[in-house]
Formats: structure tokens, C-alpha cells, sequence
């Protein structure tokens, strides 16, 4: 991939310049804080909202915790993933920036890899720092958990987001239009989502990698190494796809 390296140098600076790492960063941890809180404090919130509670509600578990903020991450981090990368192929194209940029010795490749990468690094770093957050705020509020469990889950969640900005990326590639893009991107991965939730052939869809990571906090045997493979192919046929577009595409 020719022109790699100063490609990615580019792309990281203008994660940075544009400020998409601090608004990823800012809203993983957001909910890394606040999931938390709401589980601890939420028989108080109720009260004072002036609720009165028929049952008790039992004290929050950290199992709970953890896996409540993985779910809402896998949840607004999909929307997240796509809002960033719907225009990163999109509106080079329509602006005319990819073809000043392709005529140059670089390789389509290179051009693809290098925006994937630097999207991939902010959101692996976001729920890196998120995740150490939320892990703190449960273990100080509520109580201990383990912690091998809980790096496995969000090993799991960071393939999965990745995988957004893969299927994302595809799609800013095919269109000249990012809100294209994003809604196409949005109806394939909620297509996956609902792929998922069938018996025996959702083991092999992508979404099913949350589900082991949960499993793996839980402490329960299932494990889908299928979905694990599909996940990673299809990450990988995404990008293939997205530079062989480009290249017969009339930029």
C-alpha cells in the first residue's frame, strides 16, 4: 500500500483537527461515568422525583453495571461509527479532495486503509479510556468484578465497532452522498442485528460478539468463534470492496 504511512499521518491529524477523537472520547465516556451512577443512585433519583416505589429495588450488581454500559456502547457507538465515516470517502469524492489526493503516488488502497485506520484508533483509544472509567466508577460505587471477563468483553466491543466503520466506509464509497452512505451503512448493521437474533444462523453474524463478550463478564461457557471469523472477513472484504470501487470509479 503505497503512501500508507503519510496518508495515516494525515488522517490522524485530521481526527485531531476536527475534533472527532474528542467527541467520540466525550461521549463513550459519558456513559462510562454515568452508567454507573444511575445503577447506584437511582432509589434516590426515584425519590426525589417524588416516586414511590411498590417494590425494592435489589442493590445493582457490577456484572450489572459492566454489561449495561457494553450494551449501550454497542448501541450508540454503531450511530457514532457511522455518523463519522459516512462522509469520509463520500465527501472527499464530491469535494474533488480524493482525486487531488489519488493523483499523487499513492495507492487507493493506501487511501482506504489509512482513513480506516485512523477511525479505528480513535475508537479503540475512546473505549479504552471509557472502559477503565466505567470499571473504576462500578468497582468504587458498587463493588468488585473481574477483570479479565471485562477485557475480554471490551475486546469483543471494539471488534464490533470496527467492524461499523468497515461496513460505513464501504458505504461512503459508493456514494457520493454521505447521508446516503449513513443510511444504507445503518440498514445493513441493523440487518446483521436482527440476523442475529435467529436460531443457529445468527451465531455466525457479527452481532453475536457482543453476546460472548457478556458471556465472558457472566462468566457463562457459550462462545462464538464463528461470528468471530465472519467479523473479521467481512471487516477485511469491506475494505478490499471499498478500494476496488475507487479504482473504477470516475473520480
Amino acid at each position: 500500500m503505497k503512501g500508507f504511512l503519510s496518508l495515516l499521518k494525515k488522517e490522524i491529524t485530521e481526527q485531531l483537527r476536527t475534533y472527532k477523537l474528542v467527541i467520540v472520547g466525550g461521549v463513550f465516556l459519558f456513559f462510562g461515568i454515568t452508567t454507573p451512577l444511575l445503577l447506584k443512585y437511582m432509589p434516590e433519583i426515584l425519590k426525589l422525583a417524588g416516586e414511590e416505589l411498590s417494590i425494592e429495588i435489589p442493590p445493582p450488581t457490577a456484572i450489572q453495571s459492566l454489561a449495561e454500559y457494553a450494551g449501550t456502547i454497542g448501541q450508540v457507538g454503531l450511530l457514532v461509527a457511522v455518523l463519522m465515516a459516512m462522509g469520509a470517502i463520500s465527501n472527499e469524492m464530491k469535494n474533488g479532495t480524493a482525486i487531488m489526493t489519488l493523483s499523487k503516488p499513492v495507492s487507493r488502497g493506501a487511501f482506504v486503509g489509512a482513513k480506516f485506520t485512523a477511525m479505528s484508533l480513535n475508537f479503540i483509544l475512546s473505549l479504552a479510556v471509557a472502559s477503565v472509567v466505567a470499571f473504576a466508577y462500578t468497582v468504587w460505587l458498587i463493588e468488585g468484578a473481574d477483570v479479565a471477563g471485562y477485557i475480554g468483553l471490551n475486546l469483543l466491543l471494539a471488534l464490533f465497532l470496527v467492524f461499523c466503520l468497515a461496513v460505513t466506509l464501504l458505504c461512503s464509497s459508493f456514494f457520493r452522498s454521505s447521508l446516503a452512505a449513513g443510511g444504507v451503512a445503518i440498514a445493513l448493521l441493523i440487518s446483521q442485528a436482527a440476523v442475529s437474533a435467529i436460531p443457529v444462523i445468527g451465531d455466525w453474524a457479527p452481532g453475536k460478539v457482543l453476546g460472548w463478550g457478556t458471556n465472558l463478564l457472566t462468566g457463562k461457557p457459550d462462545a462464538f468463534w464463528g461470528a468471530l471469523a465472519v467479523t473479521v472477513v467481512l471487516i477485511a472484504g469491506c475494505l478490499y470492496l471499498a478500494q476496488k470501487i475507487l479504482r473504477s470509479k470516475d473520480l
